[in-house]
């Protein structure tokens, strides 16, 4: 896939129109055509949501482009609604990063909790983590729905697929065996075995875990664009 850079704020000044005309109207006008559009010394394949090809210009010496086109060259998505005749542009880069971020808290918190849970046990504490685990399952069922979202209609969703999804994957079947011998032990603190199971289980989340963090760094210095010293 390839690779772009998250620069698309910078271009919202240069290509956004009134989102929310309240009335339109036609009129003919004379503009200079044949303007090519760059983006990064590579030519912007200038087509519409159709494939047809469309083109730039330059009227009253101001350049309009195809919107459509140059979004999409920023990792951008493009929607219209016909009802209120508006533009929404989506940030693609903006909005995996987010997601990357969110999964990476979660993972956070799943280890904390864990953690918790073991600090009690190994000091012969009661403690009902009831609450805990049915927030952390709202939490998981989103970022599964997130995921699934975000892989249908993201462009750059490959990245996240290719450098972070597994170990989030791998993370939480972890965390959930984990869960399923806590539940085991607190019914039975006479269970050892699943007392071992846990501590196991909690060693390979904090794998996945550093593996993640590592990886999403690695990610996102690959699109900076910017170098700090």
């Amino acid at each position: 896939m390839k690779k772009r850079i998250p620069a698309i704020i910078l271009m919202f000044a240069l290509f956004l129109t009134t989102s929310y005309a309240a009335n339109t109207y036609r009129k003919t006008i004379t503009v200079t055509s044949g303007v090519n559009v760059e983006f990064n010394n590579e030519a912007i394949d200038m087509t519409d949501a159709n494939g047809k090809a469309v083109e730039a210009f330059i009227y009253n010496g101001t350049t309009y482009v195809p919107i459509r086109a140059v979004s999409n060259a920023f990792g951008a998505d493009i929607g219209y609604d016909r009802n209120t005749q508006t533009i929404s542009i989506y940030d693609d880069f903006n909005e995996m990063v987010t997601v990357a971020y969110k999964l990476n808290h979660n993972m956070y918190y799943c280890l904390s909790s864990a953690d918790l849970w073991l600090d009690y046990i190994f000091a012969n504490t009661p403690y009902d983590a009831s609450e805990e685990i049915s927030l952390q399952a709202q939490l998981l069922e989103r970022n599964e729905r997130m995921i699934e979202t975000l892989c249908e209609d993201n462009g750059n969703c490959g990245y996240l697929e290719d450098s972070l999804l597994g170990y989030y994957q791998d993370f939480v079947n972890q965390y959930n065996s984990l869960k399923s011998m806590y539940n085991t032990y607190s019914k039975n603190p006479q269970n050892t075995s699943a007392l071992s199971s846990m501590v196991s289980y909690k060693s390979k989340m904090l794998t996945d875990y550093i593996q993640y963090g590592n990886d999403m760094e690695d990610l996102l210095d690959s699109f900076n664009w910017r170098e700090f010293k």
